[in-house]
C-alpha cells in the first residue's frame, strides 16, 4: 500500500535543487547591436558620413539595451561599452571638426582658399597645397 502523503522527514521524496540566484543570463540583442555599432563607428570615423551616424545609433541602442538590462535581460556590460564607444566617436568627431574649422579660419587657411580659388590648373592647386603645408609647419 502506498501513502498519498510523503513522510514528514522528507524520506522517499526527491526534489530538484533550486536554481542559484545570480546575474541575469537572458539575451539582449540590443546590447550586442550597440557594441557592434559602437566599434564600427570608431573604426569608420574617417568616413564621417558613416561613422557619425553609426555613433548616434550606438548611443541610442546602448540606452535602450541598458533599459532592457534593468528588466533582467542581461548584456549590461555590452550596452555600456557600445554607449561609451558611440560617445567617444562623437567627441573625437567634434574635436576634429573644431580643429579643421580653426585651421581653415586661420590666416594660412584663408591664404589657401584664396590661392585655390585663383588656381587654374592641377599643378597650381598642388603648389597652393604645398605652400599651405610649409606655412603650417613654420
Amino acid at each position: 500500500m502506498s501513502d498519498a502523503y510523503p513522510a514528514p522527514d522528507g524520506a522517499g521524496t526527491h526534489h530538484a535543487p533550486a536554481p542559484a540566484a545570480g546575474p541575469a543570463t537572458g539575451r539582449n540583442g540590443l546590447a550586442v547591436a550597440a557594441l557592434v555599432t559602437g566599434i564600427a563607428s570608431l573604426l569608420l570615423l574617417w568616413l564621417w558620413f558613416v561613422g557619425i551616424p553609426l555613433a548616434l545609433v550606438a548611443i541610442g541602442l546602448g540606452i535602450a539595451a541598458l533599459r532592457r538590462a534593468r528588466g533582467g535581460a542581461g548584456g549590461r556590460g555590452m550596452a555600456i561599452s557600445g554607449l561609451v564607444l558611440g560617445a567617444v566617436t562623437v567627441v573625437i568627431a567634434g574635436l576634429l571638426v573644431a580643429v579643421g574649422v580653426s585651421i581653415l579660419n586661420s590666416d594660412e587657411g584663408k591664404d589657401l582658399r584664396s590661392c585655390l580659388d585663383n588656381a587654374q590648373t592641377q599643378q597650381e592647386q598642388q603648389d597652393c597645397s604645398n605652400r599651405f603645408n610649409e606655412d603650417v609647419k613654420n
